[in-house]
């Protein structure tokens, strides 16, 4: 069910409950929208290129390593220093999601992004980028609770997102965070 807000909600199998999931799609959308849209990335994109800044994902450690990253991100100087637990706060991680398994750490290639493949998304206190307003309007149009992915819950100490929409490459190797380990 798609709706006006750039938001859709999805179902958990075998069960009533729904989530919001974003629609990252401008098709249609006013022109000073996409203007917006195509200044935030741009500034999004000034910061990753920065000398000395590096664009990261975290992913749980239980996954094979990747060679590509898409999908959630944000800036190392955002989680340096960071116990796996912490990271579970910050990011909107289910607790004991990364603390399991320990946590592959990935540097994307910052010179593979533009414009075009990046989307804004907050910060994670906006679990997957979705606005307490999505939610309520979601649930408005549903006639039913719409929340946030319990796999990803609002983060405790939330910090700067984007989502990279397509894959791009990694810089190196993946850095391996052991349980209890330090980013």
């Amino acid at each position: 069910m798609e709706i006006d807000v750039g938001t859709t909600s999805k179902r958990y199998d075998h069960e009533d409950a729904y989530y919001a999931v974003i629609v990252d799609d401008l098709l249609g959308a006013p022109d000073a929208l996409i203007e917006l849209r195509r200044a935030t990335n741009e500034l999004i994109l000034l910061h990753a290129r920065r000398a000395g800044q590096q664009v990261v994902k975290v992913v749980a450690g239980d996954l094979p390593p990747r060679k590509t990253v898409k999908g959630y991100v944000t800036f190392l100087e955002c989680i340096v220093n960071s116990r796996l637990q912490e990271l579970e706060q910050k990011l909107g991680f289910k607790s004991g999601a990364l603390q399991r398994y320990g946590a592959y750490l990935y540097n994307a290639d910052a010179l593979s992004l533009n414009v075009e493949n990046i989307a804004p998304r907050g910060n994670t206190d906006w679990s997957g980028g979705v606005t307490p307003r999505d939610l309520f309007t979601l649930s408005e149009k549903m006639g039913a609770d719409v929340g946030y992915h319990r796999d990803y819950p609002r983060a405790i100490h939330p910090i700067f997102q984007f989502e990279i929409l397509k894959d791009v490459p990694i810089i190196g190797a993946p850095r391996f965070i052991v349980p209890n380990g330090v980013v």
